[in-house]
């Protein structure tokens, strides 16, 4: 299954094996990571993974899991840096689901620091073979509708309907669904939704939520064999929006063969 499939099949693992991944598919899934388009090309990341099989690794913060391994992705701060990270992470995790690995977002979890120079660590991800049953029925996802997501100004053919599904599912930091639509024939104007009680942490979980929904439209976009351009507009980006923000318009087209 490819990782449009696991869009629909991947959910949150929270109780895992004490089992070991092959050397090889550990190896896999960080050159995966090394290897696919990012959301900003010119920030550097990094993928580290640690395993934890003897429970040696000093896990915290308020949403820890425990798990065999956790995966820990650094990044350079610049400019989006929070958004490209959950939008690389997210095609990993996918990638993972489909080799049968369980996956588990841990918000402000810290685990040792290996201490990598000019880089920060952005997010931890605890994985390893699921206790639990790792694939679910979409139709249980715990989401908003479309309805209330979207405002369509045009009629919305069915790749386009496809596409908003795909990102409709798309994980946030406490199920916030931090994004509202305005949708055209061809385009999407994308927003981010203002926190009530606004805090560093908060802003930073909202940022790569972001980023991982990005990520679920440009991956059922290449699905649908439509061409999509993230863009922000200027005439966008000086307009002031009373809840929210503008993030981004997405241009979709065709592929012509």
């Amino acid at each position: 299954m490819n990782l449009y499939q696991m869009i629909f099949k991947r959910r949150s693992i929270r109780k895992f094996k004490k089992e070991r991944v092959p050397e090889q598919l550990l190896k896999d899934i960080l050159y995966f990571g090394d290897n696919i388009p990012r959301l900003h090309g010119d920030i550097e990341i990094k993928l580290e993974i640690s395993e934890n099989m003897e429970e040696h690794l000093p896990v915290k913060g308020l949403w820890k899991v425990e798990a065999p391994y956790y995966l820990v992705l650094y990044s350079e701060e610049k400019d989006g840096y929070l958004a490209n990270a959950g939008y690389v992470l997210e095609h990993v995790l996918l990638y993972m689901t489909g080799k049968g690995l369980g996956t588990c977002y841990l918000g402000n979890a810290k685990i040792p620091d290996p201490g990598l120079t000019g880089m920060k660590k952005v997010i931890v991800v605890a994985f390893g073979y699921p206790k639990t049953l790792l694939y679910r029925d979409p139709a249980t996802a715990k989401r908003l509708p479309l309805k209330e997501l979207c405002v369509f100004k045009e009629e919305a053919g069915e790749s386009m309907k496809n596409i908003l599904k795909a990102v409709r599912l798309a994980p946030s930091a406490m199920n916030t669904q931090p994004w509202r639509f305005i949708v055209y024939h061809d385009k999407i104007y994308v927003f981010s939704c203002r926190e009530f009680l606004p805090s560093p942490s908060l802003v930073s979980m909202r940022e790569i939520s972001t980023g991982i929904m990005l990520s679920h439209l440009t991956i059922a976009a290449e699905e649908m064999w439509i061409n999509v351009k993230l863009e922000a507009e200027e005439a966008m980006e000086k307009k002031s929006y009373k809840s929210g923000a503008y993030v981004t318009t997405a241009f979709l087209k065709e592929y012509k063969c």
